[in-house]
């Protein structure tokens, strides 16, 4: 279930049905099944669309939004403690951790705000969304440089959700021969905005490829279009080591979440001499991921696409 349909479902509530409920986990720690920024919307029927985690939580969750809809309150933070040990108000589940979980009443009133929001996501543009106790809007302007951010003054009602929205998650992908084009099918499925970047002129892999954007540059170039943020993911795949290491030169110092280098431990060892002997520090160097992706001994294109993208998953969700 993506974001996208979410909205398109809330968009279609408040059109037919005037109102709903909008609930959105704002915080989690630990092994708590609802992540941040997981959402749920609640009709007033009871149907809903995305999830806040599962199981018996989810269920009571459903039935405290439809209720919530008779409160003349517009919002509500409730905290759940996955420990039938605690003392705090418990979930009834036992995996650890808790979630705070935002209630927001959508109206009619701010139609025009779910339309913008849905736009935004089915569009890719880059926009911040922020909820409050008071207010849903949405920001083209702001220096958040990560996903999501909820801060709640002295364990109130008052609060601020922010989450980046539309696009998140970048992958630069430089290369687009045959394994290239398989990264950004898989992270393109993913949800993740792919950006390839590519120095052959009219490559036939480029032909018809799931990517959002292409750029034709010199690969020695490709630092220039990478943004520098804690959602951005840099894929080296290009057809030789003098190319893979003009690229990575290009892109070493630029503050990234991941950067990955395809390669045998031989040619990735003799790309880092080099880079050495030029003046790049091997500290950086540590950080490339390279051998790129997980060990799963895949050999096919589209197998070590797949590697690459459970690599980056999982770098995206270390808490």
């Amino acid at each position: 279930m993506n974001n996208l349909e979410i909205w398109e479902f809330l968009l279609n509530e408040l059109k037919e049905h005037d109102e709903a409920v909008l609930v959105v986990v704002a915080d989690s720690s630990d092994s708590s099944p609802g992540r941040q920024g997981f959402k749920m919307v609640v009709s007033r029927t009871g149907k809903t669309i995305g999830t806040i985690g599962g199981g018996v939580l989810e269920a009571k969750i459903i039935k405290d939004a439809i209720n919530f809809l008779e409160e003349n309150s517009f919002s509500k933070l409730v905290t759940v403690f996955h420990d039938p040990h605690s003392t705090e108000l418990k979930s009834g589940l036992i995996c650890g951790g808790s979630q705070t979980i935002i209630f927001k009443k959508i109206t009619r009133e701010v139609l025009s705000v779910i339309e913008d929001i849905h736009f935004t996501v089915k569009t890719k543009e880059r926009k911040l969304l922020q909820i409050t106790a008071n207010s849903i809007q949405l920001l083209s302007e702001f220096d958040l440089n990560k996903k999501f951010a909820f801060t709640q003054k002295d364990f109130s009602e008052e609060f601020e959700y922010l989450e980046i929205i539309g696009r998140v998650e970048t992958a630069y992908i430089i290369g687009g021969g045959h394994v290239g084009i398989e990264v950004a099918r898989i992270l393109s499925f993913l949800g993740f905005y792919t950006i390839i970047i590519e120095e052959r002129k009219n490559l036939f892999t480029l032909k018809n490829v799931d990517a959002d954007k292409i750029v034709n540059d010199k690969f020695s170039n490709c630092g220039k279009y990478i943004d520098e943020s804690d959602l951005s993911y840099v894929v080296i795949v290009t057809p030789k080591h003098i190319s893979d290491k003009a690229a990575l030169k290009s892109v070493i110092n630029l503050n990234v979440k991941y950067i990955g280098m395809m390669g045998s431990a031989r040619k990735i060892g003799t790309i880092f001499e080099l880079l050495e002997k030029e003046g790049v520090e091997r500290g950086k160097l540590k950080k490339v991921h390279s051998p790129i992706g997980l060990p799963i001994n895949s050999e096919t294109p589209r197998e070590i696409a797949i590697s690459i993208a459970a690599e980056i998953i999982k770098i995206k969700n270390l808490l």
